[in-house]
């Protein structure tokens, strides 16, 4: 009788000890399950540098990427100025953040893939930006076993031809975040950098962070509500007169009593060929 007590006592000592174990792994498995959820659920702001070579010339811009659960809005990042000067803090620069609401109309990007769209507004030489509609991930890319680190980040290549380009990208493999600057996306992850074939125009991630809430909402902002849409083809045809009437006057002399000048206007060519 005193063997199948101490039987018993051990069997359920045993079974105790087991419960335990399950419940500390099911409490485990809870917290990583809530971690995952809470990391996808937050809300992510990408900032990214642009940098244009063209005819000789190198211009960076920054941009702002406002990303929750696949849509995005893109919005460029002003230098702040005051008396026509920089504002410099030490190694960084003082910004501003072109943000909807403000009266004059400002471009932007957005991205909604429910709908697989992208409205966009773009200004041409030194005009207002008009609105333009757009498909969204209309690209074929290819998959390299090719790698770099930018950053500490372990980083894959791929490439594309999209509209008359060959561009070269970089990204992070991420099931959460899916997106890249400009009109870039369709890859499973996030676009670290990302350049055409040519050194015309390039893109780098200079960072990232999560927050709760966004300054800029997820929608064509209230400057544009009057405006009406054209297709992205009816605005390169845009592009080309506007081209073609700006630089039309191009080499001619024009004489005054001072002296004489030759007029040279240029107008930037679009990443987009076609």
């Amino acid at each position: 009788m005193l063997l199948i007590f101490k039987f018993c006592a051990t069997q359920y000592l045993f079974l105790s000890e087991r419960l335990n174990d399950m419940k500390n792994i099911i409490s485990l498995m809870l917290m990583l399950m809530f971690s995952v959820l809470t990391f996808a659920q937050k809300k992510v702001i990408l900032h990214y540098s642009y940098t244009q070579n063209l005819a000789g010339r190198t211009a960076t811009n920054f941009l702002d990427q406002y990303y929750d659960k696949g849509r995005s809005i893109e919005f460029p990042v002003a230098r702040q100025k005051m008396n026509d000067t920089t504002i410099y803090n030490g190694s960084s620069v003082t910004k501003n953040i072109y943000l909807p609401g403000n009266k004059n109309k400002i471009p932007f990007l957005l991205k909604n893939p429910a709908s697989k769209s992208l409205i966009y507004a773009e200004s041409i030489w030194m005009k207002a930006p008009v609105l333009v509609i757009d498909s969204l991930n209309n690209f074929k890319w290819k998959i390299s076993e090719e790698t770099k680190s930018i950053d500490d980040i372990l980083c894959v290549k791929a490439e594309t031809f999209f509209r008359g380009r060959n561009y070269y990208a970089w990204f992070k493999y991420d099931q959460d975040i899916q997106t890249g600057p400009w009109k870039f996306g369709g890859l499973p992850g996030i676009i670290y950098e990302i350049a055409d074939a040519s050194g015309s125009f390039k893109y780098n991630l200079t960072g990232f962070e999560f927050t709760e809430n966004f300054a800029a909402e997820l929608k064509v902002p209230d400057a544009y509500a009057d405006d009406q849409m054209m297709t992205h083809q009816d605005f390169i045809s845009l592009w080309k007169t506007v081209k073609q009437d700006t630089e039309k006057n191009n080499g001619k002399i024009d004489h005054t009593l001072t002296g004489s000048s030759s007029i040279k206007h240029f107008v930037a060519p679009l990443k987009e060929l076609d």
